[in-house]
Order: structure tokens, then sequence, then C-alpha cells
């Protein structure tokens, strides 16, 4: 596999299909479909929690029994209510049900019309994303079960003295969740980038959960080079994130410079996530082309 030719072609895919002002509404069109659930989300949750919420806690919590003064809850159900818009990006699945036509379509951008298909096209990629999570689901329960049995006096975020042998027990308890949980990510992360890719060609959730036909169709591609691939877009990925929080590290107390950091950084999302889309596509339909001699004696890249 060439990954100097695939990552040109997805460039040149991405490059010709934004970096235009032609192609600038496209663009926009899509930043909204990102942009648009987290801003109705918020206001919605926001009037909702603050003019019918927050009165019945504070009649309820605001007192010398609890502590509470109005402008906390006032505050915590602000935070909630941010919480309640990002969610929405996966409750209004606008984004990606438009990846979802991305994967389907050969040389050529699809049409950023009819929000119904996006959202039930983006719906099917939700359900089969939860399916692949449901082994991290597992594992958490099968954990908090543990914690329960063996530190039942002890809250997840205590602070144990790690020089008892209970508390020994409970960080060794700690690392061995956050490794099985990291570990479990990655199997995860490797079997549903080609397994969504799959439900977009076949447009079976069935197919895209069969494990056995994921590995199959990774086997074709070659495993080596199809993590090769997940880490180069991840590269690409976390450069892109770093930078942004480096700056929002530098500006962390303006919140007008962090908000528009936010903005910038998910229109910058936008053609990333179209490179990665191409450039996963390019890999996927090499499991499908016959076989070509290699005769190269070394190809690392």
């Amino acid at each position: 596999m060439e990954h100097a030719e695939i990552i040109a072609s997805a460039y040149t895919f991405t490059k010709n299909a934004f970096f235009s002002i032609n192609h600038l509404p496209r663009w926009i069109v899509l930043f909204f479909y990102i942009v648009g659930p987290i801003i109705v989300g918020f206001i919605a949750a926001t009037i909702v929690l603050q003019l019918i919420v927050l009165p019945i806690l504070v009649s309820l919590l605001v007192g010398p029994d609890f502590g509470f003064t109005p402008e906390v809850l006032s505050g915590l159900l602000g935070y909630f209510a941010v919480l309640i818009g990002l969610a929405c990006v996966f409750f209004v699945p606008l984004m990606q049900g438009y990846c979802y036509r991305l994967f389907r379509t050969g040389d050529t951008m699809p049409d950023t019309g009819n929000l119904w298909g996006l959202f039930f096209n983006g719906w099917r990629i939700n359900i089969t994303l939860f399916i692949y999570a449901i082994p991290l689901f597992v594992i958490s329960l099968i954990y908090m079960l543990v914690f329960m049995y063996l530190f039942p006096d002890t809250g997840l975020y205590s602070a144990a003295d790690v020089l008892e042998l209970e508390g020994m027990m409970y960080v060794g308890t700690v690392f061995s969740y956050a490794a099985v949980q990291f570990v479990t990510t990655l199997i995860i992360i490797l079997f549903a980038c080609v397994g969504i890719t799959h439900l977009c060609r076949t447009g079976s959730i069935r197919e895209a959960v069969n494990l056995r036909k994921v590995a199959d169709i990774i086997g074709k591609i070659g495993w080596y080079d199809y993590i090769l691939s997940l880490v180069i877009m991840s590269i690409l990925y976390l450069m892109i994130t770093f930078v942004t929080m480096s700056l929002g590290q530098l500006f962390l107390n303006n919140v007008f410079i962090i908000g528009v950091l936010a903005v910038l950084y998910i229109f910058v999302l936008v053609p990333i996530t179209v490179f990665f889309i191409k450039y996963l596509s390019i890999v996927y339909d090499t499991a499908f082309q016959p076989e070509e001699a290699d005769t190269e004696e070394f190809d690392f890249f």
C-alpha cells in the first residue's frame, strides 16, 4: 500500500472540496451541522433549567440545612446546560449523516440537503458506535461491582492511603481499570473504523458489527498498513487539538478568546473530517482490489 499516494489523493479531494470561494458555503453549512445542534440545545436547556428547574431547586435547597445559594444553583445548571448542548451533537447527528453520505460517494462531495435523510443516516452511525462501545460499558459495570465489593467504605475518587495494604489494592485496581479500558478502546477503534465504513457502503448495521467480516476486511487491507493509516490520521488530529489546547491555556481567563478558539477549532475540523473519511475510504477500497506483485525490496511508506 502506497500511503504517500493515498495521503495525496485524500488531500487533493479535500482541497478541491473546500479551498475555494465557490465552496465556502458548503464549508459553512457543514460547520453549522455541528454547531447548530449545540447552540439550539444549549439555548433550550438554559430556558428550561433557569426558568422552570431553578425556582424549584431554590425552594428546596436554599436554606441553612443545605447551604446552597441561588447563584450557585444557577451556575451549576448553566454547566448542565452546556453538557446538554454538547450532547445534542449526538442526538441530532446531522454531521454524522453527512459523513455517511461521504463514505458512499466516489470522487465528488455529496449534497448537503435533505436534513431528515442526514438525521436518520446519522443515527445509523450512532447505533453502530453504541454497539461497538458496549464492551466499555460492561467493563465499567464490572469494575464498579468490584469497587463496591472490595472497598465498600471508599468512594471511587477518595484519597486512599497508598501505604496501607487496602490503599495499595485500591490504587492497583484503579490502574488496572484504566489499563483495561485503554486497551479495549484501542481494539474497538481498530474494528469500529472499518465497521463504520462497511456500514456506509453496505447500508447494513448487522454487517457493520460482524466482527469476523470486519476482521477479514482488515486482513485483506493488511493489519500493518491499516494501523499505520490510523496512526497517520491520528497524528494530524492530535496536532490540531494540541495547538488549540495550547492557545487555550494561554488565554484561560479570557472567555471571548476561548470561544473564538472553539469556533475556529470546529471550523477547521470540518475539512479534516472529510480528509479522514476520504483517506479511510481509499484504505478500505484496497481490500477489494486485486493484489499486485510488490517489486520493491523495501517499502516502508
